[in-house]
């Protein structure tokens, strides 16, 4: 048999130096182990983190979870995100460890305020190892409870191009020791956040232009959908505060006949509230100032460029809601070609800086309200002209049904015809020659209907539609209760007499407007007043009256004026004998030659002789009325012997001297 032996190993007790290798090599593979194992930690983490920034685009899903993340890889009791808001130049508490969540929102810094705003405003983080609070920079929020905390360390969040978009800060209780791999993941996690923020911002800003471009679909479909007035503007305000994600939107428009801002819609609904505030008076240098806004906001480089301010005073005047708690106005005008339609004003209940971006996108949303107000009003307009036109052709022609049906015509139209009423004619018979203050261009005077060298027709419409506008504010203001219609360049006016039943303050307040717009507007109106009208069975003759008014004092004064029928007198009788037969007699002869000899010397001899026959010869009487010496009359009257053929002494011969006098003025007046 064979045998067989078995060798078995020996240890051989190691040397002293060998034990120490063994230990230093057990020492670093143990820091390699754990070296490794807080890398593959810190890999995993920031795994998570990509992970949690591509999960989702809403922004503060994301934050919520990096928020954990940071909190659990660095060990810190609280951690902190604030976002930096750009329209308040301040950094906002945007997400933070659970027990803090209920301050997200509420918590803001300026930048430089605290470590926070002083990482925010240099772009560098800051470490501190402990006593957090002792440092010069520290900015306490009790509610934070930051009394609790030692150490802190804070990082700035930097987009691509050194633009800031946030702060992380993480706070602990106790003194701790941030290491360079905290700070290095921080700082990688703030650089993966800044692009989280950016494609967030991006998404954001991409739905909202959708939002914004779905809106103003809705928008434009809304002003083409024929609405009545009221209904569109409500519709506008309801889109406007979506669009422009504010908390209430106000239109007021502008009241033509008195020149006022007056709430017509609002979104929420305002109520009954709207109907306590004061109309708001808006002069040419608001005016200005809203359109040179609207139009700065237009510009290519607005984004670059400060956009006019409104004065405080300006904005508290255009706000009717000022015992509100809304923070924040924005307001555009509404403006259709050079007309001044009304006021937009957006209001948010936070403090809010309105950018460029948003005064652009109001004023395409008032740009567009102004068309579709200007023609609901223009349709409005041409059916009210239609209804006052209907009513005034039924007046005067006395072609209606039932006298209760015209008057609940005529109350519909805001006209009581139980109350008395006088008829008026008014036509600007001569704009006087002006000069343009603005451009000091000479215009010349021009009579109306007339053509001129230096006014087209367009621009003459333009100054009698502003001039026939001032007319009927003040008569509105002075007489309500009045309706007029205006036509082929005639006013045609129904006074409400209520307040004066005789038409006596109305006679003088008439002469008085007359004078006012031949100071103010170089305008020369003529007006003719008929009868004071008592029952709807006068209104034909009352409108006759006003005409025959009107047309009679052109003839007689070109230089226009206030003519009413009783004063007419003779001339009445004459008016059709001078139109219709243009014979002349010796006596026409004879006025003729004096009226020649008076433009030729400068003389008053015509007038001078009407009113010695109309005194009858009294010398003393005619002297008076002339407001000249008696002697000076006696001259007169012989150079007007010497001009005629016939007998000036001999009473037969002044009643047919008379008529010859007014009559010829009637011919030469109206010619």
């Amino acid at each position: 048999m064979s045998s067989s032996h078995t060798h078995k190993a020996v240890p051989v007790s190691p040397s002293i130096g060998d034990e120490a290798g063994i230990e230093q090599y057990r020492k670093e593979n143990s820091e390699l182990r754990t070296a490794l194992s807080t890398s593959r930690e810190e890999n995993a983490l920031l795994n998570e983190v990509i992970s949690t920034i591509g999960s989702t685009l809403k922004l503060d899903e994301v934050l919520s979870h990096l928020v954990d993340i940071i909190a659990r890889a660095i060990s810190c009791h609280a951690a902190f995100i604030y976002l930096y808001n750009k329209d308040k130049d301040r950094l906002v508490l945007a997400s933070t460890s659970e027990q803090y969540e209920h301050l997200v929102g509420k918590i803001e810094l300026g930048l430089g305020e605290g470590i926070t705003g002083w990482v925010g405003l240099t772009l560098k983080p800051v470490i501190l190892k402990d006593e957090a609070m002792e440092d010069p920079r520290f900015y306490y929020f009790p509610e934070l409870e930051e009394e609790k905390f030692q150490s802190i360390m804070t990082v700035p969040i930097i987009g691509k191009g050194r633009n800031l978009f946030g702060v992380i800060t993480m706070h602990t209780v106790a003194p701790y020791e941030f290491t360079e791999n905290h700070q290095a993941f921080v700082s990688n996690t703030a650089t993966l956040v800044a692009s989280a923020i950016e494609n967030a911002q991006l998404f954001e800003g991409t739905q909202r232009k959708l939002s914004i471009l779905t809106s103003l679909a809705i928008l434009s479909q809304t002003i083409s959908s024929g609405l009545y007035l009221d209904d569109l503007l409500r519709s506008l305000t309801t889109l406007t505060v979506q669009i422009m994600e504010v908390d209430l939107c106000v239109i007021m428009l502008m009241d033509q006949t008195r020149g006022r801002l007056t709430i017509r819609a609002s979104s929420p609904n305002l109520n009954d509230r709207a109907l306590n505030f004061q109309p708001i008076e808006v002069d040419r240098h608001v005016w200005e100032k809203l359109r040179e806004t609207n139009e700065a906001s237009f510009h290519a480089d607005n984004a670059r460029r400060q956009l006019p301010d409104l004065s405080l005073h300006t904005l508290e005047r255009l706000n009717p809601l000022k015992d509100t708690q809304y923070k924040a106005l924005l307001s555009v005008p509404l403006i259709a070609g050079t007309e001044h339609l009304g006021l937009i004003s957006c209001y948010a209940t936070k403090t809010r800086r309105y950018t460029s971006e948003d005064h652009s996108l109001l004023s395409t949303i008032a740009n567009q309200a102004a068309i579709a107000i200007k023609n609901s009003q223009l349709v409005d307009l041409l059916a009210q002209k239609n209804l006052v036109k209907g009513f005034f052709d039924d007046l005067m022609l006395g072609s209606y049904d039932t006298e209760d049906a015209l008057r609940q015509r005529a109350n519909f139209l805001g006209c009581d015809l139980s109350r008395p009423h006088l008829a008026v004619l008014i036509e600007i018979s001569q704009l006087d020659e002006e000069r343009d203050d603005k451009n000091n261009n000479q215009v010349e005077g021009i009579v109306a209907g007339s053509p001129s060298t230096l006014q087209t027709e367009e621009e003459r419409l333009a100054v009698h539609k502003r001039i026939y506008g001032l007319i009927r504010r003040r008569i509105q203001d002075s007489y309500p209760g009045s309706i007029l219609y205006e036509h082929e360049n005639i006013l045609t006016c129904l006074f409400s007499l209520s307040k004066d039943p005789a038409a006596a303050r109305l006679k003088t307040w008439l002469r008085d407007l007359s004078r006012q717009m031949r100071s103010e507007q170089n305008a020369r109106l003529s007006m003719g007043v008929g009868n004071p009208c008592q029952s709807i069975s006068d209104y034909r003759r009352g409108f006759a009256e006003a005409r025959e008014a009107l047309q009679m004092g052109q003839s007689l004064n070109r230089e226009g004026g206030v003519t009413h029928f009783n004063d007419l007198g003779v001339y009445r009788y004459l008016y059709k004998i001078a139109r219709m037969d243009d014979l002349r007699d010796m006596y026409q002869d004879q006025v003729a030659r004096i009226a020649n000899y008076d433009r030729r010397k400068g003389t008053d001899l015509l007038d001078t002789l009407e009113t010695y026959l109309e005194c009858a010869g009294n010398l003393t009487k005619t002297s008076n009325r002339l407001f000249v010496h008696r002697n000076t009359l006696i001259q007169r009257l012989e150079r007007l012997q010497s001009l005629c053929d016939i007998d000036l002494q001999e009473r037969s011969n002044w009643l047919t001297l008379q008529v010859a006098i007014k009559v010829y003025k009637l011919r030469s007046n109206g010619a």
